[in-house]
């Protein structure tokens, strides 16, 4: 397979966010843009609450600035949002608020998770399809 069809079926791009109260909007809006850009604009009503959610929930649970990355791969973004926070993404029991961030993202995405990075930081994730 040449390196043109390769780079044509993986795509990425990533967003650093402030810690400023228009974080989540601007997320948004880079999320819609890009799925329209790269003509998937079907994932981007789902892909705006799953970014939503996860800004909101660094921005509500740590000190940190988050940084968001999309991929995309054959017909799957993958949604992450990083920060230097190395406390774990927990989705409460019930989905009592404030919690149901997680769950909102559960319910959205093909499969979600939470990993530590190398800095001592996590990045949450989500699949959508």
């Amino acid at each position: 397979m040449r390196l043109g069809a390769i780079e044509a079926m993986r795509r990425s791009t990533e967003l650093r966010l402030a810690r400023t109260v228009d974080a989540a909007r601007r997320a948004r809006r880079f999320t819609t843009e890009v799925c329209a850009r790269w003509r998937v604009a079907q994932l981007a009503p789902d892909a705006a609450v799953v970014v939503t959610e996860l800004v909101e929930n660094t921005l509500r649970h740590t000190r940190m600035a988050p940084r968001l990355a999309l991929e995309l791969h054959r017909d799957e973004l993958t949604v992450r949002v990083t920060d230097d926070d190395p406390g774990e993404a927990i989705m409460r029991e019930g989905g009592h608020p404030p919690g149901l961030g997680l769950l909102l993202v559960a319910q959205t995405s093909r499969e979600w998770g939470c990993e530590r990075v190398p800095s001592g930081g996590k990045t949450v994730w989500a699949v959508l399809r």
